[in-house]
């Protein structure tokens, strides 16, 4: 969650100098349409100097524009029926090759100036999961070795599963591997302990017949209090979420 709000604070520094607002980044020609495709999965692609998007839904352009996961999304009341399930197409383009941050910032303006789209943020009580120091503490986390860079890869798969190792980095970057769109909330670092630490957590295999979230709460989380000493507790938490106050279905003609 920490790289989150780091990557979301930078978005809203590229649209303040010393405190005054300037105008955001915009793409030079941007197609939109409403697509008619009815339960079909929608594409979102970077290309280097815009957007390609199909059948993307309202919600996920605004967690993509403002780089949030769904759930720090808040679609109010009246946001449903054909206007929430809506799909467009988007083809955008901007003057030159542009970094993701950028794209991010000129679909933003793209959605505030053809869907008229507002919107503000607030704190919500959420439902979360909180990494918690189990009874006896945490366990096998060591002191970074000199030199090493901030890393989290993927080791060796065997018998016993996957093999996260973490180097010289916080417990939030384990949350980091779960806290997505499976479990429908995020996983927030309550243990107290605040520095970088090598670790390696073991991933069980699992059968995944059943949804994703729920090998993550029966399976996973049993995995770090064992291994680690790091307990997840189900509670609700105040948290930033994005809340939609405006968006018209049908954008401005292109």
């Amino acid at each position: 969650m920490g790289i989150v709000r780091t990557l979301r604070g930078a978005l809203f520094l590229a649209s303040f100098v010393s405190g005054l607002a300037v105008d955001k980044p915009a793409f030079e020609v941007a197609s939109i349409k409403v697509n008619g495709s009815v339960g079909e999965s929608g594409m979102l692609k970077p290309t280097p100097d815009g957007l390609m998007i199909e059948n993307y839904p309202m919600t996920a352009l605004i967690a993509w524009a403002w780089n949030l996961p769904p759930y720090e999304v808040l679609a109010p009341p009246w946001f449903k029926g054909a206007q929430a399930s809506a799909g467009y197409d988007i083809v955008a383009k901007a003057a030159g090759p542009a970094p993701r941050d950028q794209l991010r910032l000129m679909l933003q303006t793209l959605l505030e100036e053809r869907f008229h789209l507002a919107v503000h943020f607030e704190k919500k009580d959420t439902p979360v999961y909180e990494l918690v120091l189990a009874k006896g503490g945490a366990k096998a986390l060591r002191e970074p070795e000199p030199g090493h860079d901030t890393r989290t890869e993927l080791g060796s798969t065997d018998a016993a599963g996957k093999h996260w190792v973490f180097h010289n980095e916080p417990l939030s970057a384990l949350a980091g591997l779960y806290s997505a769109t499976a479990l429908g909330r995020p996983i927030l670092d309550r243990t107290g302990l605040t520095g970088k630490y090598d670790f390696t957590f073991v991933e069980p295999p699992g059968a995944r017949d059943g949804p994703y979230g729920e090998f993550i709460v029966g399976e996973i989380f049993p995995e770090m209090q064992r291994q680690l000493g790091i307990r997840v507790e189900a509670r609700t938490a105040p948290i930033d979420v994005l809340v939609i106050d405006r968006v018209d279905r049908n954008p401005v003609e292109n």
